[in-house]
């Protein structure tokens, strides 16, 4: 923070010190009008000053290149500290930024590239952990973030990271009724209640999400095979099992082999080996 208000011109520093003096007032809980009397600034400029970051207010009057350039001490300071780029765009709209995402991210990159600095930013794609890569001769460093990541994280119970969980739950809010989903039909064979069953196909019956509204509606056509499921610990599973093996073994030895040596591949028969 000392290195952003060395680069500050005498002007700017003065201002920087008005900044914090009508920000400690206004934590004081003085009113506008004392601190208007007492610094000698009309009510406008302490209502200007009066909240957010001093080295972001005291610069907003430079003119520069970039509407981005008042910002540029925070940027770097966040770029040294492994921020990633989607975090350090929301931080600076929430501190006045007006301009364009797309904007910011071009200023960024510029930024990188001429302070020998690197950008972590979010892909799809790569591996399921979400690893770190750095492209070669770039200035920007990809989180890789894979769909079987997320799937993992939802039905498996593997963690993420905060800062991925974070930025995902963020970007996408389908993930929050997903996720829910997921816990509540868990629930319904943990507890083996038909009234947790019941809600769960009258609630997703009606979700905004297609593919779930389908798998409500479709445990609502099979309703009896669905309760038997919940109330009872058996399973056809060893059945389904070997049937699926049986048409495997058909489906390889088509056109290789007549009816005799396919029946004797599939049909067990008993051996005595007396």
């Amino acid at each position: 923070m000392a290195a952003d208000v060395d680069k500050l011109t005498d002007g700017e520093k003065k201002c920087l010190q008005l900044i914090r003096q009508i920000q400690e007032m206004h934590r004081q809980g003085v009113g506008i009008a004392e601190i208007s009397r007492r610094t000698g600034k009309d009510v406008g400029t302490v209502k200007k000053y009066r909240e957010g970051n001093p080295l972001i207010l005291c610069c907003r009057g430079r003119k520069g290149k970039s509407i981005l350039d008042p910002y540029r001490g925070i940027i770097i300071e966040k770029l040294e500290s492994k921020v990633h780029q989607a975090e350090i765009i929301r931080y600076i709209m929430e501190n006045g930024y007006t301009g364009t995402k797309t904007n910011a991210q071009i200023y960024i990159r510029k930024l990188c590239k001429e302070c020998s600095l690197s950008a972590s930013k979010y892909r799809s794609g790569g591996n399921s952990k979400g690893s770190k890569r750095t492209g070669s001769g770039k200035s920007m460093d990809e989180d890789y973030i894979t769909r079987a990541g997320i799937f993992n994280h939802i039905w498996m119970g593997i963690e993420l990271t905060a800062k991925h969980k974070d930025y995902l739950w963020d970007k996408y809010r389908i993930l929050y009724e997903i996720s829910a989903c997921v816990t509540e039909f868990r629930k319904i064979f943990t507890d083996k209640k038909m009234t947790l069953l019941y809600l769960f196909i009258e609630r997703y019956q009606r979700s905004s999400i297609k593919e779930i509204a389908s798998f409500a509606k479709g445990l609502q056509k099979d309703i009896d095979a669905v309760e038997n499921a919940v109330a009872s610990d058996k399973s056809n599973g060893f059945v389904e099992g070997t049937n699926s093996r049986l048409k495997m073994v058909k489906r390889t030895m088509y056109g290789r082999c007549g009816r005799h040596l396919l029946s004797a591949k599939l049909m067990y028969k008993q051996v005595d080996y007396t």
